[in-house]
């Protein structure tokens, strides 16, 4: 898998020539972050697609009961990305109207880390 670089906003970094796109398990990481930040009804083109966080803290004030089921989630979407073949070490977080969730990815490239931010 071979993936354009992004910074650590999420933007695309200009690629010159192949040697500068991200592969291995790293590219796989890139892919996982921008699954992670498309949202369900972002993508014009399917709006099915992405994300559902957003519809999962929507409705309910969050609880530690609530957390646990959203890490549960996120981990699966993650599990669907592919070059994914599990999803280890999970922790998550409420800080003011930030849910941090963090793990590490699986891949027949090797493991890398993904911390992902979702503000509420």
């Amino acid at each position: 898998m071979r993936m354009r670089p992004v910074d650590a906003s999420g933007d695309i970094l200009p690629v010159l020539s192949a040697a500068d796109l991200v592969t291995g398990a790293d590219a796989v990481a890139v892919l996982v972050g921008d699954r992670l930040r498309l949202l369900t009804g972002d993508w014009w083109e399917n709006p099915e697609w992405g994300c559902e966080i957003l519809e999962l803290i929507r409705d309910s004030r969050l609880t530690e009961k609530d957390a646990q089921a959203i890490s549960t989630y996120l981990a699966s979407y993650v599990r669907e990305t592919p070059d994914v073949q599990d999803v280890r070490d999970e922790a998550w977080e409420f800080a003011g109207n930030q849910l941090r969730w963090s793990c590490t990815v699986i891949t027949a490239y090797g493991n890398a880390h993904i911390d992902y931010i979702s503000n509420y």
